[in-house]
């Protein structure tokens, strides 16, 4: 079985499911949890409608945020 190659790395995505659709979208390299909170919290204010399940997919590299505690979704 053969891998699957790219010529650009993994881009951290974000599925949503609400009650009544599903939403995907791709969150910047340097986005932290904190970032995700946020447009989670927008997403659902906007849709007036509950969340029901959010699954993310992160980039292979991650790195600590150099001023302490905080980490990176990517690189």
């Amino acid at each position: 079985m053969q891998g699957r190659r790219t010529d650009r790395p993994m881009q951290n995505q974000v599925m949503t499911v609400f009650e009544r659709n599903a939403l995907s979208f791709d969150l910047p390299r340097s986005a932290t949890v904190g970032d995700l909170a946020g447009r989670l919290a927008h997403l659902s204010k906007r849709r007036s409608t509950a969340l029901a399940s959010v699954s993310v997919r992160v980039s292979t590299q991650m790195r600590a945020d150099p001023s302490g505690g905080a980490f990176f979704l990517g690189s």
